[in-house]
């Protein structure tokens, strides 16, 4: 395995825990050490041999030591390789090998800091990039041999992770503060200028942190659809969401759903609300309403509900309005990504596998069920009939009681309706729920290794059954 061994390290951190021991064994390593001013100070009084930064660059530190590290011969340092070394020579660029840095709070918003992280992350094909007390042993064993590759890599990763972190707090620190998180006890913010952050609030008092998670997730639910469509979201999770020709009639088929859970959702409609849509929603009680405008008529009948929240996105709702790429969270120690689950082949009904029953001539009921399910929280299972959800079924720990909560809330609507499962049935019961309900098609992914009992209990039942060949899992 190809190793690089350090020959000038260069020091700059806010934390100094065990920076004077390190820089010890650098100097035993015969690393030549260069260091901010303030960390230079330090090492020289522990009698530590140490150029300044002012030293290699000739120029000194300005205002207060805001400005120290940005400078063309450290980054040109960090930032050269192979193919610059005949400009190295003609610059007199005196190359740095380990960059050793940590970050002032993110109050103070360091510049330099993160700058010289990021270039020596860059190129850490030849430069080692420190930015944890953590790493120091790891460095330590790799002083003498240098260290390999697979290594750089590592710290790299957790460098920029680190850079990414940093700006997020600044981020938050810069947005605005909302009345609290998820819970009193806990601080929330938002920052963002597009989308539905940077969307009017037009009326209402300020929108919570839970408010703007579910209108969040009430837009993701409208995404994949163009015909007037109503979703209404109660704790990230749809209530009820319908398709029909007109945004009245959506509403009425969405809200009839599940009124009881319904009741201080957040409404999304990819639509402007009307006059007879505003008169319907001003029966019932809801906290945000999040539309693509507002109709005259509708801002002065929603005027009486002074609390109610009104946000209007301007024009049609899509993937470019709304879009989330990619998607992240924050786990212990880093960062998940993942493409954001969109529309693909298998949410056309033309790539669907038929296994059981009838061929479906018209497919808008079957996949408009099969929409809906890609936006509920694992296990989902979602039943509709007439382009409107009837029942459904969410955030279970197994496939079989989210069936059971699905048929439930659908009750007698059952009958004649249409089922989407967002991932495969492990077992033929859940399955057997939704017959004894009365649905009459079903579209699930498949994949499991019971697939053929699956199969062959919706055969023996007369059922339609198609297999995507892709699930629409979420665990958010």
């Amino acid at each position: 395995m190809q190793r690089f061994k350090a020959r000038r390290a260069l020091i700059s951190v806010s934390d100094k825990t065990g920076i004077i021991e390190l820089s010890r064994d650098l100097v035993g390593a015969e690393i030549e050490i260069i260091a901010s001013d303030g960390t230079s100070a330090l090492l020289r009084e522990s009698g530590i041999p140490v150029r300044t930064v002012t030293d290699f660059t000739g120029f000194p530190e300005i205002l207060q030591g805001k400005v120290k590290t940005l400078h063309p011969l450290i980054h040109g340092a960090i930032l050269a390789n192979e193919k610059d070394l005949v400009e190295v020579g003609e610059k007199k660029i005196e190359l740095i090998d380990l960059v050793i840095a940590n970050f002032y709070p993110s109050d103070f918003f360091d510049i330099g800091g993160p700058a010289m992280v990021r270039a020596a992350a860059k190129n850490h094909q030849r430069v080692a990039i420190i930015t944890s007390t953590d790493q120091y042993g790891e460095l330590r064993d790799s002083l003498r041999e240098g260290s390999a590759i697979d290594q750089r890599k590592r710290w790299a990763r957790s460098a920029i992770a680190l850079t990414a972190n940093y700006d997020l707090e600044i981020t938050r620190d810069l947005g605005s503060e909302l009345r609290y998180g998820e819970n009193p006890h806990q601080r929330g913010w938002i920052s963002g200028e597009a989308g539905l952050a940077g969307a009017p609030l037009l009326q209402g008092k300020a929108m919570s942190y839970n408010n703007y998670l579910d209108a969040d997730a009430a837009l993701s639910t409208l995404e994949p659809f163009k015909a007037p469509t109503i979703a209404i979201i109660k704790h990230g999770i749809p209530a009820g969401v319908a398709s029909a020709s007109s945004i009245e009639r959506a509403f009425s088929s969405a809200l009839a759903c599940d009124p009881l859970s319904s009741f201080g959702g957040v409404i999304a409609t990819n639509r402007t609300v009307t006059e007879e849509l505003a008169t319907a929603i001003a029966q019932s009680f809801f906290e945000v309403i999040v539309a693509t405008d507002f109709d005259q008529q509708a801002l002065q009948i929603l005027a009486a509900k002074k609390n109610l929240r009104l946000i209007a996105m301007g024009g049609q709702l899509n993937s470019s309005a709304i879009n989330r790429e990619p998607a992240v969270r924050a786990i212990s120690g880093g960062f998940l990504f993942q493409e954001r689950d969109k529309e693909n082949l298998a949410d056309n009904p033309d790539q669907w596998t038929l296994v059981s029953g009838a061929p479906i001539s018209d497919f808008a009921e079957l996949q408009f069920a099969w929409r809906v399910v890609r936006t509920v929280r694992s296990n989902a299972i979602v039943i509709s009939k007439d382009c409107a959800t009837v029942g459904i079924g969410s955030g279970q720990v197994n496939r079989l009681d989210a069936a059971r909560l699905a048929t439930t809330r659908a009750g007698m609507r059952a009958q004649g309706s249409f089922a989407a499962s967002d991932a495969f049935f492990p077992f033929p019961d859940g399955v057997q729920v939704l017959i004894d309900a009365g649905i009459t098609a079903l579209v699930q992914p498949g994949g499991s290794v019971r697939d053929e009992e699956v199969i062959s209990l919706v055969q023996s039942a007369g059922i339609t059954m198609y297999l995507t060949g892709t699930r629409h899992f979420s665990h958010n």
